[in-house]
């Protein structure tokens, strides 16, 4: 017994062998494998970001008051608009949301200083660019804020200027409460964006190389008429899968302890969970992956369909993971489809890890659906591949 096990891994490291020369041997490619995915984290890490800065912001001012210029010089200090450009109509203001100068518009009527002082109700027009839902819903949000402490700031002024703050032990008058905001973001204080999106562009990465690169190598034996001449050789079917899928994991393994330290030296994202949760959450999760590359490669005959096929995958696979959007924003039936996605518990493993420095004891129900996933899938690629070579 001993002996065979022996001599089934001496047959497994000559495969494993083998599969590293021809890797090797096409140094475009291995520059490719090493390389695109650190030029990937940096593209993707840099542009996966929803902070909102310096919005183009042109201001039509038809009162030109005290209160209008205060305003204006609000939205101008609170470092989210940058004013481009003074018009002197409404009317100017279409052409320069259409041809996307501007996102914003801040239209002050000729009256606002009379009305406000005259004790009515005074309106500032905000158009804003819709196009982009989720940065106008930031966008708005801002403008809604400045809007509503400048007229608390109006409001404190008439108070003071009733001396409803003031207090005289001899001659009492009101005294008129103020509640003020104390809410805190936990876990992520400063609420940036790239540390909600860049452990999750880490995952994308891994899952992206993981599929495409396992998918192929089978394909390859098959395609280049090699495949054959393997089967007829003393080596068993389990034998041949891990012999081609070890090299890729490896190459896995290497892109992931290569790009995790970037992501966190690059961006400075906090990383507050344990260290060996998250890498062994992560080799199951790629283990999941080779074995969905796995899957794919026996039902595809040549690399570009096992490419194509690969990118069908995951697209759907990226898109409902919720990794940008909200799951429980989508539709109930697409919600119970993210359920046989694997990447949809893995996000929330890392961003857990990351972010709120959580573990087993808390992250368990998202690892042991990708667990399962694992078993199956590899199962069912064997059983595939059986069927195939029979």
């Amino acid at each position: 017994m001993k002996r065979k096990i022996l001599e089934s891994l001496q047959r497994i490291r000559w495969l494993i062998r083998k599969e590293f020369i021809q890797i090797v041997r096409n140094r475009q490619n291995l520059m490719m494998l090493l390389v695109a995915p650190l030029v990937q984290l940096i593209i993707f890490g840099s542009a996966s970001r929803l902070d909102v800065n310096s919005v183009s912001t042109v201001v039509v001012d038809l009162d030109h008051s005290r209160m209008s210029r205060d305003i204006v010089e609000g939205f101008s200090r609170s470092g989210y608009f940058k004013i481009i450009r003074y018009l002197d109509s409404y009317e100017a203001v279409d052409k320069l949301l259409e041809r996307n100068i501007a996102s914003l518009a801040i239209l002050i009527p000729p009256d606002f200083e009379q009305r406000v002082n005259g004790r009515r109700k005074a309106e500032v027009g905000v158009l804003i660019d819709g196009v982009d839902t989720i940065t106008a819903g930031t966008v708005s949000g801002y403008a809604q804020s400045i809007l509503q402490r400048f007229s608390d700031d109006i409001l404190v002024s008439r108070i003071n200027s009733m001396q409803g703050l003031l207090y005289d032990s001899t001659t009492p008058r009101l005294i008129v409460p103020q509640v003020t905001d104390a809410s805190r973001a936990w876990f992520n204080p400063n609420l940036n964006s790239k540390d909600f999106f860049v452990p999750g562009v880490v995952v994308l990465l891994l899952l992206t190389l993981a599929i495409i690169l396992t998918s192929a190598v089978i394909v390859r034996e098959r395609e280049i008429g090699t495949i054959e001449q393997l089967m007829v050789a003393p080596i068993s079917r389990l034998e041949l899968i891990l012999g081609k899928t070890i090299p890729c994991f490896t190459i896995e393994i290497v892109t992931l302890l290569t790009i995790t330290p970037l992501a966190l030296l690059l961006y400075d994202i906090p990383f507050r969970g344990s260290l060996s949760f998250f890498f062994g959450a992560f080799l199951l999760f790629l283990i999941t992956a080779s074995g969905i590359g796995m899957t794919i490669s026996a039902f595809c005959s040549t690399q570009q369909q096992a490419v194509l096929t690969s990118f069908m995958f995951l697209q759907p696979s990226i898109l409902l993971s919720g990794y940008a959007f909200p799951i429980e924003n989508m539709p109930p039936v697409i919600q119970y489809i993210t359920y046989l996605n694997p990447v949809r518990y893995f996000i929330a493993i890392v961003r857990g890890v990351f972010l709120k420095g959580t573990g087993w004891e808390v992250l368990w129900p998202q690892l042991a659906p990708i667990f399962i996933m694992s078993i199956v899938y590899i199962a069912w690629a064997s059983a595939l591949f059986k069927r195939r070579i029979d």
